[in-house]
């Protein structure tokens, strides 16, 4: 019975996994034309690399079911709860945390997320 509750928080963690990432995608694809900056995503891991070198990386922690994302500025781990990912540190949404950061290395002012 346990190996059955252990596989399908498995299969949800990667259920959201995937659904975080093709959101992350689908948004800043909305400013690949007007923004200057190129993508990678392998094995769930996201890098985004911006016209002034710096890098957004954006990767699943499985053993600990959360999302990091490493910026320019900090690093961030992130748990799901209440339909949401939320930073374990500042207790802020991922799209917060993840628009200011695409808008400050992408210099750009960007939305992803209503506050």
């Amino acid at each position: 019975m346990k190996s059955k509750t252990i596989s399908n928080q498995k299969n949800n963690f990667h259920e959201l996994v995937n659904k975080l990432f093709l959101k992350i995608e689908k948004k800043i694809n909305l400013y690949i034309d007007k923004i200057d900056f190129d993508y990678e995503i392998q094995d769930y891991m996201m890098s985004i690399t911006f016209l002034n070198k710096s890098m957004i990386i954006i990767n699943k922690q499985e053993f600990l079911k959360q999302i990091w994302l490493a910026t320019k500025l900090n690093g961030y781990h992130f748990n799901y709860n209440a339909d949401q990912w939320i930073c374990n540190r500042s207790n802020k949404n991922f799209w917060e945390i993840f628009q200011k950061s695409f808008s400050i290395q992408s210099n750009n002012n960007v939305t992803f997320y209503n506050i």
